[in-house]
Order: C-alpha cells, then structure tokens, then sequence
C-alpha cells in the first residue's frame, strides 16, 4: 500500500506539473492531479512516519485547492458560458 500511495503521489505530481507547464486547453486539470499527488504523499508520509513531508504535502493540499479555486472553477465557468448547449447537459 505505501508503495502505490507513493508512486501515485509522483506520478500524479509529474503529470500536473508538466499539464500546467505546457499551458495548454486542458492544463486547469492539473490542479487535479496536484491535489491526489499532495493527498497520496500526506497519507504516505503519516504510515512511514515522516511529519515533516506530511506537514508539507498538507500546505500543497491548501495551495492547490486555492488554485482549483482560483483557476479550474473559472475555466469550468467559462467553457459553459462560451458553449450554448452545455445547459442541455445541466
């Protein structure tokens, strides 16, 4: 179980970064990804013992829900305001 919460919180960390990086369509989705990684490797470092990992991936925790806050939920906003059969699908 450590195992995967930990390559879980690596893979998910490298494919946001790189997502928000490349400054594409998709990468608000990024701030996903950054959130399981900085969930996965809270959780990771609480079994092995590692506080002050876990005390860092919680300040990710706060910093990326902010940036889900502050960038994917306008982007979401703005793609259904731009698209106008996206109220069919409400």
């Amino acid at each position: 179980m450590n195992e995967l919460l930990e390559w879980t919180g690596t893979v998910c960390g490298i494919a946001g970064a790189t997502l928000i990086a490349c400054n594409v369509r998709l990468s608000p989705w990024g701030w996903w990804l950054f959130l399981i990684s900085s969930l996965s490797m809270a959780v990771y470092a609480v079994k092995i013992g590692a506080y002050g990992l876990m005390l860092l991936n919680i300040c990710f925790v706060a910093t990326n829900c902010l940036g889900l806050w502050r960038v994917w939920l306008p982007h979401i906003r703005n793609r259904h305001q731009a698209d106008p059969d996206s109220s069919a699908c409400d």
